[in-house]
């Protein structure tokens, strides 16, 4: 059987309480928009359904703890192939296994599969909350591109959320066509069909920055040259701490 769903947690939850009830093993389990060859087989489509989802979550804290749910729902996140049939895999495990600890036993490949996919989209999301920049928009709004190798901008909300409180915001990922905008109430999720940045630098167009921007720019560029010494460069360490993937829109580096 090969499941599609909407590419959501809740969505993909759903498909494994279905799983489940019907007694079928997963073949594969698709996003509906996702540009995957689709393997031959038996194919239904599974619309997200919050009630179970909830169940599912619900049990999987109760078989583990909050902690254990938490770093799932982290790993499913993941720009990885193949993501959906390694968390199933693991799933099953952990409702079927007889012992209460299994979701511990590193030496499980499944197990260690999820938890070190974990890690790696947690090592993005805390880079991230160093390298976003935001940019004035004329109407007052702080806008900031990126462009992760996970899907994280749902998983910086609560950082930006608490660090920028008192000001309306975008961080919008180019890669996903997606993004999340706090008007300093709530958390909207939203996506730009005509875009007032330019999708190379991440700098927004004349008409729609403000008009201080370019003076706030300069001045960060400039601190950056003043703090960086050049006798003292060691590149290696610099792209330990801020890999070359992740310059495309940093000011510092991306100088105009």
């Amino acid at each position: 059987m090969i499941y599609f769903y909407d590419g959501s947690f809740e969505g993909f939850l759903t498909v494994v309480f279905e799983a489940f009830r019907c007694k079928q093993e997963p073949e594969a389990i698709i996003p509906t928009r996702s540009n995957i060859q689709i393997p031959m087989g038996e194919q239904v489509t599974i619309p997200r359904d919050d009630q179970k989802a909830d169940r599912v979550w619900m049990a999987i804290k109760k078989k583990t703890n909050k902690k254990n749910a938490r770093m799932l729902n982290i790993a499913f996140f993941a720009q990885e192939a193949q993501k959906e049939m390694l968390l199933w895999r693991y799933l099953k495990k952990v409702f079927t296994c007889s012992d209460p600890g299994f979701y511990q036993n590193m030496l499980d490949e499944d197990v260690n599969g999820v938890v070190d996919m974990a890690r790696r989209v947690k090592r993005e999301v805390h880079r991230f909350q160093g390298f976003v920049r935001f940019e004035k928009s004329v109407d007052g709004i702080y806008f900031a591109p990126i462009d992760p190798d996970h899907d994280i901008v749902r998983l910086l909300t609560s950082h930006f959320k608490a660090r920028y409180a008192d000001q309306p915001w975008v961080i919008y990922d180019t890669k996903r066509n997606y993004g999340i905008y706090f008007d300093t109430e709530k958390v909207l999720e939203v996506v730009i069909d005509d875009p007032n940045f330019d999708i190379n630098t991440g700098n927004l167009k004349d008409h729609a920055k403000d008009h201080d921007q370019d003076h706030y720019r300069h001045m960060w560029q400039a601190y950056y040259d003043a703090i960086n010494i050049i006798e003292r460069k060691n590149h290696r360490q610099m792209k330990n701490y801020m890999p070359k993937r992740y310059w495309k829109y940093l000011p510092e580096k991306n100088k105009r």
